[in-house]
């Protein structure tokens, strides 16, 4: 039996062996904990975890942190006047409290009116509607959200806040009321002036012994290995978020232990605090201490949030980096029978590693079809087909074990499953660096015809098509390659991670590699982002030069990471391969 063979038996075994009631097992245990980050519960949990890991065999340990973390604790919104009432209220984490007397104010459901008033907005809280809102004098915002209440930050700073970075706090109350409720006071803000007292009490600052578990499978062939990373923390309970993916996570650790011997790249699992209550400082920080190591030995970082939901029947819209989607679509067609559509990763699901320049699959898993899930609001990113988020209960007190559904948690852990095992078994890295040339070449065509003749983006074209035409040759070098050990593959596969590398920088980070862009909506190229605003600015105004000047610094970088790759290719075909960062 030659090797792709028996690799093939040897993984559907593998995919044979993923275990339903263990599954719903490790999420019942670890979602019997409310696991608010700097709280008690927190660590209970990775105490549960980090036994489970170690019985597979794993090398297990809990690391410590400070990092900035906020939830709220209380609020309440009572109607005043006439006929008073108390409504059901949230506050938001990240956003100031009150006074213990609470803000008294007069409504207002427009932005127009809003100065010295509580401004009503529809929808989830959204960090640039609170801006708004405070820019115009708003005292404090209320959101009204669908029939139930769902947790949610207004911070748009990744990780901890810095000197450069405090800032962006919104500094100024925020909280929720229920659809019904913001309806009511709506029909009676249209008659008359309504007033309401908002109190709200949000705990908010740096929080020291944060804790991050690790647990390590080495591969005794290679020092090189996948990342595999979720939450810990929730809201609430947090069954399906994140309880779910942390059984994800440790029913394929058990799987892949099993088969250790065969595998080329070793496997690192993490358990993140801090992803709600921190903005993701945890994998932040996690990829601020760690940054050279997981540049030289990670090959890929593959995020598990939220599998297994009762009626999340949507998988082929999973997110994913454009070099990264083949893998992808290979394995949910074998697993499911549909074709993938995929969406680009973006800032969530402690993507924290764009810097670091790792290649990305997954985050937000299975989600809710447009079909069934009425007018509920719940996690949504990007432009979809069908899929509608995660599910009615997501970010609530509901987030219980009866929403999970025991079937799509194992069809998801087997996706997982796969796609490490093929991640850490291929003679050859499985990414396609055509489809993240042809996805650069897109984009800065799409920007050049808003551009007209603005900017000439002319020279990144030309790059990016020797690039394509670079990767092509490189790419269909690799055939040959059937074993990882081989020298041939071996230098093959460091070429593809550092080229790898260069395309992630240029394809998801704005800045500085060594730090965070903002958590906004990512543009395709972020380094080209003030082009769509050099688009529509008045010519010959100071704006126009200005964003002249930053796109033209911006296409630089780009230039530059598309130049390095150019380089390693050519030093793979010269068999100079490519030194070890």
């Amino acid at each position: 039996m030659d090797r792709d063979t028996y690799m093939k038996e040897t993984e559907q075994a593998l995919l044979d062996q993923v275990d339903t009631e263990r599954l719903m097992d490790y999420t019942k245990n670890i979602s019997q904990w409310v696991r608010i980050s700097s709280l008690p519960a927190e660590l209970e949990s990775l105490s549960y975890v980090s036994d489970t890991l170690k019985g597979f065999g794993y090398e297990v340990k809990l690391l410590s942190y400070d990092g900035f973390i906020s939830y709220p604790v209380k609020a309440e919104v009572q109607v005043l006047g006439e006929s008073p009432e108390t409504l059901r209220s949230l506050g938001h984490c990240f956003s100031d409290s009150t006074p213990e007397e609470g803000i008294t104010a007069p409504v207002s459901f427009d932005l127009a009116e809003c100065c010295g008033k509580i401004l009503l907005l529809d929808g989830l809280p959204n960090y640039n509607k609170v801006m708004d809102a405070k820019s115009k004098g708003a005292k404090a915002v209320l959101f009204v959200q669908d029939d139930y209440l769902h947790n949610m930050p207004v911070n748009p700073i990744w990780g901890s806040p810095t000197r450069e970075t405090e800032h962006f706090l919104p500094r100024i109350p925020v909280a929720s009321i229920t659809r019904p409720d913001g309806r009511r006071l709506r029909e009676r803000w249209e008659r008359e002036q309504v007033v309401i007292n908002l109190r709200s009490q949000v705990e908010m600052g740096w929080k020291k012994g944060l804790p991050i578990l690790v647990a390590d499978l080495p591969s005794e062939k290679s020092d090189k290995f996948v990342l595999l990373s979720c939450h810990i923390d929730s809201w609430d309970y947090g069954a399906m978020d994140n309880g779910t993916a942390n059984a994800t996570a440790i029913e394929c650790a058990r799987l892949l232990a099993m088969k250790r011997e065969e595998l080329y790249r070793g496997l690192r699992v993490c358990f993140w605090s801090g992803h709600s209550q921190g903005k993701f400082c945890g994998s932040s920080w996690y990829a601020d201490h760690h940054y050279e190591e997981l540049e030289r030995r990670c090959v890929s970082h593959v995020n598990i949030d939220s599998t297994g939901g009762k009626g999340a029947v949507v998988v082929e819209e999973a997110p994913v980096m454009p070099h990264t989607r083949q893998l992808a679509a290979e394995v949910i067609k074998e697993q499911t029978g549909v074709d993938f559509i995929g969406k680009r990763i973006g800032h969530f699901a402690d993507q924290s590693f764009f810097g670091v320049g790792l290649s990305s699959l997954f985050g937000t898993f299975s989600e809710q079809s447009r079909e069934t899930a009425g007018d509920s609001l719940s996690f949504q990113h990007g432009t979809t087909v069908r899929a509608s988020g995660l599910g009615w209960w997501w970010h609530t007190e509901y987030d219980t074990i009866d929403k999970i559904d025991p079937e799509f948690l194992q069809r998801d852990t087997k996706i997982y499953l796969s796609v490490l095992w093929r991640l850490m078994t291929r003679p050859v890295l499985p990414f396609d660096f055509q489809d993240a040339a042809e996805d650069m070449a897109s984009e800065t065509k799409h920007l050049q015809d808003l551009l007209g003749n603005r900017f000439d983006l002319g020279p990144l074209a030309e790059r990016i098509c020797q690039v394509r035409a670079a990767a092509a040759r490189f790419e269909s070098s690799l055939a040959n390659l059937h074993t990882p050990e081989q020298p041939e593959a071996v230098r093959a596969n460091e070429s593809i991670q550092r080229i790898a590398q260069c395309f992630v920088r240029a394809q998801f980070t704005g800045g500085n590699v060594y730090s965070y862009d903002l958590g906004t909506p990512m543009k395709h190229i972020p380094a080209l982002a003030d082009g769509y605003q050099l688009a529509q600015a008045e010519a010959d105004s100071d704006d126009y030069y200005m964003l002249q000047l930053s796109l033209q610094r911006g296409m630089n970088r780009v230039m530059h990471d598309l130049a390095e790759i150019m380089e390693i290719i050519g030093r793979y075909f010269s068999g100079g391969g490519h030194s070890p960062a």
